[in-house]
């Protein structure tokens, strides 16, 4: 399977293996650390919901699947020399680099990479588990399937409004003819997006019982990968089996579990002067990093905010907020109704957006 960049343009992966002699293999690294005075600036993966559930053939499944980077730093994983294994194969040690905030890194064993003479391109092991179960209390015999992603990309902005974030893909290709295995990565506030469309997004369900049944995404499902948070790697999707006139049928039905709605109660400070920029704290419920923030319902000019941080508890969000200069003349200034609604929304994940009226005031 061959992931897409963001125009949906598919890129294909070579990786020339060059047999070293043992005296030239690198020994795993010792673990590092982020120099004194400084914090590491780790990645958080975090798992968007299972969606495009369809029927590939008579008896297989696809779906899509998305993973994206809210954490404090970039996704980076990097090549070591290869090494042969106890029967001699040659493998590929990948490193995860992690950036501390003084602007240096050090590197870390982050598992392994894996060329497939068949594919011609290279598949970082280990990634993501796609499993089917029984939607149950006590689901019995789960169908498993093993995604392991060929080149970890930047394929789709999911907030770029998060502290941190880039306004374009920076992963956005694998060189192809590549001596080595490529450095792949997700940038802050973007996806890598595997579409259904796609080899290995299916699973087989021609011999299951007609039913409910839950669908799993679960990246990083060993613990390879270092980050901020390590209990949002999971999504769910409940999808019902059965067997129609014209055979067997999948159906998307809805959230496992309905993620909480959000709630806004508060902005600190509720005013700001036209012209500038200041850091501000909303404060409410259920507030997750999925979420963007805008200003809406006024009059002059709109405010807008950006490097958005969510509290690990959801009980606020951090940003800065700037208020445009007012436009002179006859139809500038602020207007009769200055006082503008705080919202949040949604493009991903299946949150429901949320509102506060009048909350947020613009002066002179």
């Amino acid at each position: 399977m061959t992931p897409q960049n963001g125009n949906g343009s598919a890129f294909d992966r070579k990786l020339f293996w060059w047999l070293l002699p043992v005296s030239q293999l690198l020994a795993l690294p010792a673990l590092g650390a982020c120099p004194a005075g400084t914090v590491e600036l780790r990645p958080d993966v975090r798992a968007l919901p299972p969606r495009d559930i369809a029927m590939l053939n008579a008896t297989s499944m696809k779906f899509s699947a998305t993973s994206w980077n809210a954490g404090d730093g970039k996704l980076e994983l990097v090549p070591r020399d290869p090494v042969p294994d106890s029967t001699g194969t040659l493998k590929q040690p990948v490193d995860q680099r992690v950036y501390c905030s003084g602007g240096s890194y050090y590197e870390r064993p982050a598992g392994s990479a894996a060329y497939h003479e068949a594919h011609n391109h290279v598949h970082y092991n280990d990634y993501a588990n796609y499993i089917l179960e029984q939607d149950t209390s006590s689901p019995q015999n789960p169908r498993k399937g093993t995604k392991t992603t060929f080149c970890i990309m930047d394929t789709t902005g999911v907030n770029i409004q998060v502290a941190g974030a880039s306004g374009s893909a920076v992963f956005n290709w694998c060189p192809t003819q590549e001596p080595g295995f490529n450095t792949q990565g997700m940038s802050v506030g973007w996806g890598d997006t595997y579409g259904s469309n796609l080899s290995g997004q299916s699973l087989a369900i021609g011999d299951l019982a007609p039913g409910m049944y839950r669908l799993r995404h679960v990246f990083d499902p060993k613990g390879l990968l270092l980050e901020t948070n390590e209990d949002d790697n999971e999504s769910c999707r409940r999808v019902e089996i059965g067997d129609g006139a014209n055979g067997r049928y999948v159906a998307d039905r809805g959230p496992c579990a309905a993620p909480p709605a959000p709630r806004i109660d508060s902005i600190s400070p509720a005013s700001m002067a036209q012209n500038t920029c200041g850091d501000v704290v909303i404060s409410g419920a259920n507030l997750v990093p999925e979420l963007n923030v805008a200003f809406a319902g006024g009059t002059g000019p709109l405010p807008n905010i950006k490097n958005t941080k969510f509290d690990v508890a959801g009980n606020y969000v951090t940003g800065t907020v700037c208020v445009p200069r007012v436009r002179k003349g006859k139809r500038g200034g602020l207007g009769n109704d200055p006082v503008w609604d705080v919202r949040v929304t949604a493009l991903f994940g299946g949150y429901s957006p949320a509102t506060r009226a009048n909350l947020f005031r613009v002066t002179q």
